[in-house]
């Protein structure tokens, strides 16, 4: 469905010629009406400052979709925040439950969806650098990024305008213009640190926040440290080690990666097999139960000889890097950085005995310190936690490497009319797309009552036996090349 509807964007767009606002100010708007997913809609084009805090600041052009509510639209609208950064934020069919009685609002995020599209493509490609995490390939980085960087400011692009804040008043921006007095929010992922800023900016228009896989503000984006991975993959030792099957395949699947990465080979079948590749891309494997069963049964073919499951990992990494038709690395970077990260210091240090640390924010963090990316960071107030006072619901897999309940649970304080579930053996999604009927009861119970209901959750255990293992489709795909 994406797929089809970028080739629409591409080829037929939905949206009004740009050539209608010419002449216009920031704020004035136009509307094409058309539909999309069987819904009645509204394709449009709103007029924005590029930065709100620069005074001769250019106008530029943000889209936005409405979908109208399939029956009377009785309930207050939802504004859509997915997730990212440096995804769009426009094309995401959501089920029937949203669409009954609410008007459905997607917002570009600018960076993305707008005029000024941070793509970067040399930055995938510089990715791709063996050893990305060494201290020589960190440097290397943080060059190419400074450089990416420096190229955007010549070609007069105020990257300082492409920030979370920014996103917040561009919603409230259309919020305006469609004439809503207040509204619903529901985010996942990146997109409820969008929300969570929404809440303490706009407290007066928000009526009902849902948060899916939600993280926290002050812990930023890929901030966890090597202490908190280690303690999230040990939770998972703990359910494998309860495993009668896993068990008899590795009766310690921390060990056996260890084992793995202390005798791993420099390839498999000519294909590069890189050590930090494979803890950065192992990082993100674990974000949901399924891939994370996959990738342990990686490790396991490992070792026992077999590292086709690993090599095809490693070289998906580099795919998946240099690939910027759904992943725009420059918003990515310049979100994460302006959100409030300390770039003054270094993120090198790693406990003695870890795992194979924090990967994510070892890349991430150092590259872009230390004069990497030199964007200014969003005011104070929105970069700290902070009450918010609209009623709001946060739920989270117990097992989400991308949001770690621990530190989830650290917003409690500051929810003064809200409340955090957590569901026992999901990763980060898998509470919307595993148990469908949950999920709509409770969108269904929130939205129009208010009411937290999680009942129609049915408890899983996690199977640690993939339906398709790495290693069977490294053999497909390289058939070939295999002796």
């Amino acid at each position: 469905m994406l797929l089809s509807i970028s080739r629409l964007y591409a080829q037929d767009s939905p949206f009004p010629d740009k050539s209608e606002l010419e002449g216009k100010n920031s704020g004035d708007f136009v509307i094409k009406s058309g539909t999309i997913y069987k819904n009645k809609a509204d394709f449009g084009l709103i007029l924005v400052p590029e930065s709100r805090s620069n005074p001769q600041s250019r106008p530029i052009t943000i889209p936005f979709i409405r979908h109208y509510a399939r029956n009377d639209s009785i309930e207050k609208p939802i504004f859509l925040l997915g997730g990212g950064p440096g995804k769009s934020n426009l094309w995401t069919e959501m089920p029937e439950v949203f669409y009954t009685h609410n008007d459905v609002i997607n917002v570009g995020y600018r960076g993305v969806d707008g005029d000024i599209k941070l793509k970067c493509k040399g930055i995938g490609e510089a990715m791709t650098i063996n050893n990305p995490l060494s201290p020589a390939s960190l440097i290397t980085m943080r060059k190419t990024l400074r450089g990416t960087y420096d190229s955007l400011l010549q070609e007069s692009i105020d990257l300082n305008g492409y920030n979370m804040l920014e996103v917040v008043d561009d919603i409230e921006a259309v919020r305006n213009a469609l004439g809503y007095e207040d509204f619903n929010l529901f985010s996942t992922s990146y997109g409820t640190q969008v929300a969570y800023i929404a809440c303490l900016r706009y407290p007066q228009y928000i009526h009902r926040n849902l948060m899916i896989g939600a993280s926290n503000r002050e812990r930023l984006l890929l901030g966890w440290e090597p202490e908190m991975v280690d303690k999230m993959l040990n939770n998972y030792n703990t359910l494998w080690k309860s495993d009668s099957e896993a068990v008899l395949k590795s009766p310690d699947i921390l060990i056996t990666i260890k084992k793995v990465f202390q005798t791993l080979p420099i390839e498999w079948q000519n294909i590069r097999i890189d050590p930090d590749k494979l803890k950065l891309a192992s990082f993100y494997l674990l974000y949901e139960t399924e891939t994370a069963a996959a990738l342990f049964d990686a490790y396991v073919a490992a070792e026992k000889g077999d590292y086709s499951g690993l090599a095809l990992i490693s070289l998906g990494y580099d795919e998946t890097v240099i690939d910027t038709s759904r992943q725009y690395w420059g918003d990515f970077i310049n979100k994460v950085v302006s959100g409030g990260l300390d770039t003054t210091k270094s993120y090198d240090s790693e406990p003695t005995g870890s795992i194979f640390g924090s990967p994510s924010r070892k890349f991430w963090w150092n590259s872009t310190s230390l004069g990497g990316w030199p964007v200014n960071q969003i005011p104070t107030e929105f970069r700290q936690l902070d009450t918010i006072k609209a009623k709001t619901l946060i739920i989270n897999g117990e097992l989400d490497f991308s949001s770690p309940p621990d530190y989830i649970m650290e917003l409690n304080p500051y929810l003064s009319n809200g409340k955090i579930v957590i569901i026992p053996s999901m990763g980060h999604m898998e509470v919307v797309y595993n148990q469908r009927e949950g999920f709509e009861h409770l969108v269904d119970k929130f939205y129009r009552n208010g009411i937290v209901d999680t009942s129609k959750y049915i408890p899983k255990k996690i199977d640690f036996t993939p339906a398709e293992t790495f290693q069977d489709e490294a053999k497909r795909l390289f058939q070939n090349e295999i002796k």
